[in-house]
């Protein structure tokens, strides 16, 4: 642990030098945010001096530096496939298990115990509607090569310890019952679900923990006992569909368009305006569920379903006090209806959300509607319930265009290193509280870094998945990044759109908040303080200043360098799978 300060006069040095930091920010705005960014760093900078001055004042963990994190073996990291093929093998055949568990403890279910939620700070729980649970499918391709596992847990985040701790767990269980485990990765997926416990520890209960910490030093902001159950049974469903491997077909297919926004002119031939993007009007986001259907040899057995669109699942009212995992919970419920397993993969979603006010149809409606007529409690309920059902709707009438995909699974996985600023997640990743894997490095202004994982997956020939370990920003995998002109900062983005790097007539997909859980991925020029969409109404200041994107977002993010260091080594993977 390192010493508490005995210098206030060093204090007020390091709030000082944060303070104009954060100043001479305003001098690197464009030029229709000067004024915007002048007085939001001089804010901001008093914000981060407090901030900063809370973390000199509290006893931080000692971490390794990133040069000895990057020397030494990673534990409970998967690498992948140790090679790609182009063909599949010779009589090779698709096999995919299916596992699935609540990890929602008992004490809420008996009423004895209430819990805060991920995504309204102040929200608790004393009760369930639906379910919030592990979803794990095991997928080989028969190439001797190994076998993937590709998880959903219902949540904010999942921390990257945390992660480790169910891969450790889960190669425990198969020892433990005599298996040797041939698993080559363990991809971990939030569905990012706010109604539901709180996975992370970015809530109300942090408040007092950090005060907790200046006395006895730093644990985790999630609830423990929560952490414990969700490890040990996300572990379970894994080790559940390792052992229900079974031959089959795999198959893709997409569902029509969702993302019509008439106002802004995006997406003018989709069916159905269902997405929204809430900070960038450009094109540039997935707006389509792309869809997997592994049908099992043994005609006896349940087909499964796996969907990956990016859209924030925010459509259970804040005011609701029974957990609910929201619209993929009533996706669920139809597909299993239709006689099968379902898992949802939330995408690059960052600024994208379900557009609550689209008229739905009526059969929707009426379905609903019963629903509630039969249960009062459900009207909290009712609009998560209704896109549910329509999107289950949608998947399951895109059935009849599936096609058929060969089995090769290629998989490639990585580490990184994010730098810490300044900040929310800054300071609950340097001080312990968020389950991040905090390394000390001289190159970051705060002196940490945080090192997280990415991934390149193919699918048959013509499917590339991504793995991202936050909220990525769309735009940056698939193109159209906000211009110089537009930005925040004035400043280009210089980084090619990584869809662009895919061989030509290959569909690019992104698994988000995968492995980790570092908050939202923004475009570097376009990064400002989080203060600033508390004091700059949008359209007011559109009207004062130009262009002016809302920057909600900078406040769940580990600084104005995330973006362009994921960008980097998803780029870096796909150039090394297609030389």
């Amino acid at each position: 642990m390192k010493k508490l300060s005995g210098s206030f006069i060093a204090m007020l040095l390091v709030f000082t030098m944060l303070f104009s930091v954060n100043a001479s920010a305003a001098t690197k705005a464009g030029s229709h945010n000067r004024a915007i960014g002048a007085v939001t760093s001089v804010l901001g900078g008093i914000i981060d001096g407090a901030i900063s001055l809370l973390g000199a004042l509290a006893p931080t963990p000692d971490y390794p530096t990133v040069e000895e994190y990057f020397a030494t073996e990673s534990e409970n990291f998967y690498e992948g496939t140790d090679e790609f093929i182009d063909d599949a093998v010779e009589g090779a055949k698709w096999s995919l298990g299916f596992g699935k568990k609540s990890v929602v403890p008992a004490n809420l279910i008996d009423g004895t115990k209430k819990y805060y939620t991920g995504g309204y700070f102040t929200q608790k729980v004393d009760g369930v509607f639906d379910d919030q649970k592990a979803v794990a499918i095991a997928l080989s391709d028969g190439s001797g090569r190994g076998t993937t596992i590709f998880a959903s847990v219902d949540g904010i985040g999942v921390a990257n310890k945390d992660v480790r701790a169910i891969r450790e767990a889960v190669e425990k269980k198969l020892y433990n019952k005599g298996i040797i485990s041939d698993i080559n990765a363990i991809n971990i997926n939030a569905t990012h679900c706010h109604t539901v416990i709180d996975t992370q520890g970015i809530g109300l209960d942090l408040l007092p923990k950090i005060l907790k910490s200046f006395f006895f030093g730093a644990e985790r902001s999630a609830d423990i006992e929560f952490l414990e159950v969700m490890i040990d049974r996300t572990a379970d469903a894994i080790v559940e569909a390792y052992l229900n491997m079974e031959n089959g077909s795999l198959y893709y297919f997409e569902t029509v368009g969702m993302g019509k926004d008439e106002s802004n002119g995006m997406y003018l031939n989709d069916e159905y305006p269902y997405l929204v993007n809430k900070r960038y009007y450009e094109e540039g986001y997935q707006h389509r569920f792309a869809c997997f259907k592994f049908v099992p040899d043994n005609k006896e057995s349940m087909g499964t379903i796996f969907a990956n669109i990016g859209a924030h699942p925010t459509l259970v009212d804040e005011d609701t006090n029974l957990l609910s995992a929201d619209f993929p919970a009533f996706m669920e419920e139809k597909i299993n209806d239709a006689g099968m397993n379902f898992m949802f993969i939330q995408g690059a979603q960052a600024p994208v959300s379900v557009n609550k006010w689209s008229e739905l149809p009526q059969e929707a409606v009426n379905d609903v509607d019963s629903v509630i007529a039969a249960n009062p409690a459900a009207e909290g309920y009712k609009t998560a319930m209704l896109f549910g059902y329509e999107y289950a709707r949608l998947v399951l009438e895109a059935q009849n265009n599936i096609k058929e995909i060969e089995p090769i699974l290629n998989v490639k996985m990585t580490e990184y290193a994010v730098k810490l600023e300044t900040g929310l997640l800054g300071y609950g990743a340097t001080e312990g509280f968020i389950g991040t894997t905090t390394v000390e490095d001289a190159s970051s202004e705060t002196g940490y870094s945080i090192i997280t994982e990415a991934g390149y997956i193919e699918i048959g020939k013509d499917i590339v998945l991504l793995t991202a370990p936050g909220e990525l920003v769309p735009q940056l995998v698939y193109g159209n990044v906000v211009s110089a002109e537009d930005s925040y900062c004035g400043t280009e983005w210089t980084y090619e759109a990584t869809a662009s790097l895919v061989p030509e007539g290959k569909t690019v997909l992104v698994m988000g908040l995968c492995n980790d859980a570092i908050g939202y991925i923004l475009p570097d020029n376009d990064y400002a303080h989080f203060i600033a969409d508390s004091i700059w109404d949008m359209d007011g200041a559109d009207k004062l200043f130009g262009t002016y994107h809302r920057h909600y977002e900078e406040m769940l993010a580990t600084g104005s360098t995330a973006g362009s260091a994921t960008i980097s080594v998803l780029n870096e993977l796909v150039k090394n799978a297609n030389p």
